[in-house]
């Protein structure tokens, strides 16, 4: 039996402007996620200040609806206080939820608003069940999972783990695990991890054949990361019984018709498994379709041969019948629509010299209302029931719509129009407060900055070290105990090699992503690793959990935590963590502020090939055709081409463990710039040697420089990048 019945099956809904908010609503959400001016994933769209806030949030309430607020960018410490307060106007405003990704925000709201509830975001790239444990342990309300995921893994999660988990069913694809892309980042100065991406996957890239230096013309202009969009029709009632609690309609960038269509497919397909009935719902399908789509696909949760995930277009296209759809979908984006509205009942009592007493009542909330005035005698006059009927039945500027009037009056008695239409609004305004408000909450004040940052400042001098990311078991040579004093070896390397290394320290190295098989190797050389290894450097939460749980080994965060603010540290270091890698979206004043308020070792990637995206999906698998389930270790195609945009430029993109990397064209380095960031007492600076082509000259060219020996003509002249490090990013 699952731990999820059916009567908390939730539908959730996207609003990125007032007029989609009310369509979710009255087209049947259970719930609706939105963003305020600051702080969102979806920068771009109108999203809602203050006042439209409270208004939104006591409609919502009002109509038995909830509201998650996305707060789900990763913060600085400039501006995570101001996040924090806006939590605290939130909570203070009755919000059912707010939606996360940064693991400092998470550890300031458990902290300081503890009651408020924090459902984790998939940009957080939970994706297994040791991630969803890691934040069971911050009692997470609930975690959105990644969308990569087959029903039989969200199954096994659900089995496994307590929290609720939430998974997206309709909308559009990221090409890359989100909260894992850095391509718009880099290559567009805009952070899709600060709410700005500038979706360079819909771009069109050819491929480039290196080994035979040819440009693969067919793809050519063809965006080939691109992603149809995502519906999951057919699948809801397995995701159901599996234990899914929540289902996630992406789409804050749409308009109220897309919301409105959406919705109300989805919400037949679970009143039809509540109720067991078999409605047709091929129509609403249709409907849903016509208002947007790149081709669909059913994604990840089955996937098969025939799936194609690839668009192979960026934009796209709505159906003959959209005008029709738009203008059904007119009545639904207003605030006083017709669909969806409350029932109310209304008593009133009429007695000839006592005050008109109307008692109102919509669900468990009732309110009584007098007049004014007493009530008079009027032969000529006197109130008849359809006069009553009339007035309090006008209901059209509110929600409420009349269900039931008992009349009780006096023979010829009389009462103004003017009184019952008073006697009514009176009514409704104090049920609509009473609606508004679920939880009682006591008034936070706003948390000062020093409040928060109430560290022990770190006044200890390190001295800069190098730490260095072999990727071959030919590489050890690069090892010189003197310049190199941490090296980083991936889990798949030769482990009687390296148990042979000679270093001060010697970490097992995790990518971001890692596989069910992988952990299971994992666990199996768990004493291997111990004897090996002084730690380990996990780049996921999930990791972190696993690694906390089953070995001894120091816990080092890497650079895939994107962490640029000094919370995530404190959190990470509560739960254990030995050291921490800056986000290679954190600039110098970040690091310096982390770095003042930190006690644990820290790390910035020095000079590498950035990663700037990790997907699921095989873009060479469009010039194999193999539909991405053939044996990716032994495909030819896996390390044989680059990536080649519209301005020239080229990407190593490289296929390994059935996951595809796609790296930046040009090396992030710090060579040159070196003595600015050990003068933040900065103690490990890390080289990757992945695609370098003379790494001994990168470790030398570093040493030199932590040791305050300048070096030249090592870069290549515009063959390099700061990347963010000495700006502040969008």
């Amino acid at each position: 039996m699952v731990k999820n019945m059916k009567k908390q099956i939730e539908l959730l809904a996207p609003a990125g402007s007032i007029e989609s908010f009310y369509a979710a609503v009255n087209s049947g959400a259970d719930s609706v996620y939105l963003g305020g001016k600051f702080f969102n994933a979806r920068q771009n769209s109108q999203n809602f200040d203050n006042e439209e806030m409270k208004h939104i949030i006591r409609y919502a309430h009002n109509k038995g609806v909830k509201i998650y607020v996305t707060l789900n960018t990763v913060l600085k410490d400039t501006e995570i206080i101001d996040a924090l307060n806006y939590a605290v106007f939130l909570y203070e405003n009755d919000v059912d939820a707010v939606i996360v990704q940064d693991l400092g925000l998470v550890y300031l709201i458990k902290k300081f608003i503890p009651d408020l509830k924090v459902n984790m975001s998939t940009q957080a790239s939970v994706y297994d069940e040791y991630g969803v444990k890691f934040f069971e342990k911050y009692d997470i309300n609930k975690v959105i999972m990644a969308r990569e995921l087959s029903i039989s893994q969200l199954k096994e999660t659900v089995k496994n783990t307590n929290a609720e988990l939430e998974v997206f069913i309709h909308g559009a694809l990221c090409a890359s695990y989100s909260g894992q892309c850095y391509m718009s980042s880099f290559l567009g100065g805009r952070s899709g991890n600060r709410g700005k991406c500038a979706q360079p996957c819909r771009l069109s890239y050819s491929f480039y054949d290196k080994e035979n230096n040819i440009e693969d013309e067919e793809f050519g202009t063809i965006p080939v990361l691109s992603m149809k969009d995502f519906i999951a029709g057919e699948t809801i009632v397995e995701l159901i019984e599996a234990g899914i609690s929540t289902f996630k309609i992406e789409g804050r960038m749409k308009g109220p018709e897309y919301t409105s269509a959406v919705v109300e497919y989805y919400r037949q397909i679970i009143d039809n498994y509540i109720s067991g009935k078999k409605t047709d719902i091929k129509d609403l399908e249709k409907r849903a379709i016509s208002t947007f789509s790149r081709g669909y696909t059913n994604g990840y949760l089955k996937p098969s041969k025939d799936d194609e995930m690839f668009a192979r277009t960026s934009s796209g296209v709505k159906g003959d019948d959209i005008e029709e759809i738009e203008e059904e979908t007119k009545d639904k984006a207003e605030e006083f629509s017709k669909f969806r509205r409350n029932k109310i009942n209304f008593a009133i009592s009429l007695k000839v010299g006592e005050q008109a007493v109307l008692t109102a009542q919509t669900g468990n909330n009732k309110v009584v209302v007098k007049s004014e005035e007493v009530c008079e005698t009027s032969i000529k006059n006197p109130a008849t029931d359809e006069i009553i009927n009339e007035q309090l039945g006008k209901l059209g500027s509110t929600i409420y719509e009349l269900n039931k009037l008992d009349v009780i009056k006096d023979e010829d008695v009389f009462i103004r129009k003017s009184t019952l239409n008073q006697l009514r609004r009176d009514a409704t305004d104090m049920l609509y407060e009473k609606g508004a408000v679920l939880y009682k909450r006591e008034e936070i004040n706003n948390i000062p900055f020093n409040t928060a940052f109430a560290f022990n400042e770190n006044k200890k001098s390190v001295e800069p070290k190098i730490s260095l990311k072999i990727n071959s078991n030919e590489e050890t040579e690069l090892l010189d105990k003197v310049k190199v004093k941490r090296v980083y070896i991936p889990h798949n390397l030769d482990m009687k090699m390296v148990k042979n290394i000679e270093a001060d320290e010697k970490y097992l190295w995790l990518p971001n992503i890692v596989s069910k098989e992988q952990y299971n190797l994992l666990k199996d050389n768990i004493k291997l690793y111990e004897e090996i290894f002084d730690g380990v450097c996990v780049n996921n939460a999930g990791r972190f959990y696993f690694f906390k749980e089953n070995s001894k080994l120091k816990l080092h965060c890497g650079p895939f935590f994107n962490i640029i603010n000094s919370f995530s540290v404190e959190m990470l270091k509560n739960q254990g963590a030995d050291g921490y890698a800056f986000s290679i979206e954190a600039n110098i004043r970040d690091m310096e502020s982390i770095v003042k308020n930190s006690s644990i070792h820290s790390e910035i990637v020095a000079h590498e090939y950035a990663q700037l995206m990790v997907m699921k999906n095989c873009p060479m698998s469009m010039l194999k055709n193999c539909k991405n389930l053939q044996d990716c270790d032994k495909c030819e195609y896996k390390d044989k081409y680059s990536l080649k945009d519209r301005k020239g430029v080229y990407f190593n993109i490289e296929r390994e463990n059935r996951l595809t990397h796609i790296y930046n064209s040009v090396p992030l380095t710090l060579i040159g710039k070196v003595n600015d960031f050990v003068k933040n007492n900065i103690e490990y600076f890390f080289i990757d040697t992945k695609w370098l082509k003379e790494p001994e000259e990168i470790i030398d060219a570093l040493y030199c420089e932590i040791n305050g020996v300048q070096t030249s003509n090592v870069l290549e002249e515009n063959n390099f990048t700061r990347g963010h490090y000495l700006k502040n990013i969008l």
